[in-house]
């Protein structure tokens, strides 16, 4: 699977930004068993140290525990992704977006796996919503020029949204690539 156009995507969840049982449970552990932010601190722990599917377990007990469901869902996005289980990071990002939606970052995520999961049609309609609440927002016009390009659907939008990106970025990360694609004309 090509992932290397979507970079946003990678870049936006690093921003967003183990664990040893125990073998007695005093009346501390337990207070801690339900505590949302040690839940969630032990799902960073365990993310940091490589363990993604025990960091997902104690982000998801985090989430259940009443902890804040925007923090949660966009550490477990990056988890996700970072073990490469895109479908289920889409699970995740679908749940709050229903609850939540007028979150434009997070759909930009959603968008991003989308896009990375092949589900151009999705992804370009998230980027469509971005990109119409936050039109200064130069990773959002990138991302969406590249789906449209991979899509073939629309080159001339495509190019549009390249052109915005290095209105609003001249300078950016991506700008050099965003030059390469933009449309000549023909004389």
């Amino acid at each position: 699977m090509k992932l290397a156009p979507h970079l946003p995507l990678l870049v936006l969840l690093v921003g967003l930004a183990g664990c040893a049982a125990q073998q007695k449970r005093g009346p501390d552990q337990a207070n801690q068993d339900s505590n949302p932010k040690e839940l969630f601190a032990r799902g960073q722990a365990s993310a940091a140290a490589g363990d993604m599917t025990r960091a997902e377990q104690y982000l998801v007990a985090a989430l259940r525990a009443g902890g804040d469901e925007g923090t949660i869902t966009r550490r477990l996005l990056v988890v996700c992704a970072a073990d490469q289980r895109y479908p289920v990071a889409l699970d995740y990002a679908d749940t709050y977006l229903r609850h939540h939606p007028t979150d434009t970052e997070l759909r930009f995520a959603r968008a991003s796996l989308y896009a990375a999961t092949g589900d151009r049609a999705r992804a370009e309609e998230d980027l469509e919503r971005v990109v119409s609440e936050k039109p200064d927002w130069p990773d959002a016009h990138y991302e969406l020029a590249t789906v449209l390009r991979e899509n073939g659907s629309s080159l001339l939008s495509a190019d549009h949204h390249y052109r915005e990106y290095l209105r609003l970025s001249p300078n950016g990360a991506y700008a050099e690539t965003a030059r390469g694609y933009l449309l000549k004309s023909v004389r």
